[in-house]
């Protein structure tokens, strides 16, 4: 429950990023050589007023886009994360609260049950 509750505040912020955060133009500084695989794991690096930031990309992304390339990114100024325009965090955010909801149940119910034993 406590894991849950760090991934909670964690995502709370990609939220509030997907809520509330400016659509900017982002410079690629970095992007993998080749993202064709789908079981693999692919990141760009993008750059944006003297910051650099790390986003996870989708299979084929680094087809279509190159090094130097503008890229519109949704940010708010001190946040670490950043989102694509379209990307929701609203789906991870409700798998989190639902998960901790189950926690607290079974908290309960052992203790209660426990109770009932002795």
């Amino acid at each position: 429950m406590i894991g849950s509750l760090f991934f909670l505040s964690k995502k709370w912020k990609v939220y509030n990023i997907e809520q509330n955060g400016t659509i900017v133009e982002m410079k690629i500084v970095k992007l993998p050589d080749y993202c064709g695989l789908t079981r693999g794991k692919y990141y760009m690096d993008v750059s944006y007023q003297g910051d650099f930031f790390t986003k996870r990309i989708p299979v084929g992304f680094c087809d279509t886009m190159k090094i130097g390339q503008s890229i519109k990114m949704k940010y708010i100024a001190g946040e670490e994360s950043i989102l694509f325009p379209d990307e929701k965090a609203l789906g991870d955010l409700v798998a989190i609260a639902i998960i901790i909801v189950v926690a607290i149940v079974s908290i309960v119910y052992g203790i209660d049950s426990k109770r009932r034993t002795i």
